[in-house]
């Protein structure tokens, strides 16, 4: 099950329409935006964000920002807008 992390701080389940996995169509709109960057987290999982958000009028999103940076990294960094985390294999 994927779920949308939104800069609320609202976690919604979230399901493919297909039933498989995302289209970049659903993804724009789910996510409010027009350009989409993936994330890799742990456990085949990804992160899909708004690669723009940070540049636009997105504002923090704490709970997806935590879960990006529970992941080593060389920096931290944070999450603008919406975000969906799903199974690796239910973006394509």
């Amino acid at each position: 099950m994927a779920k949308l992390y939104k800069d609320d701080g609202t976690i919604i389940e979230v399901e493919p329409k297909n039933g498989r996995h995302f289209r970049l169509e659903e993804l724009y709109e789910m996510l409010e935006c027009d350009l989409v960057e993936m994330v890799f987290l742990r456990d085949n999982k990804i992160m899909l964000i708004y690669e723009e958000g940070k540049y636009t009028k997105s504002t923090l999103n704490v709970n997806a920002t935590n879960l990006y940076n529970a992941v080593p990294r060389l920096n931290y960094d944070w999450i603008a807008g919406h975000a969906i985390v799903c199974e690796s294999y239910q973006f394509r």
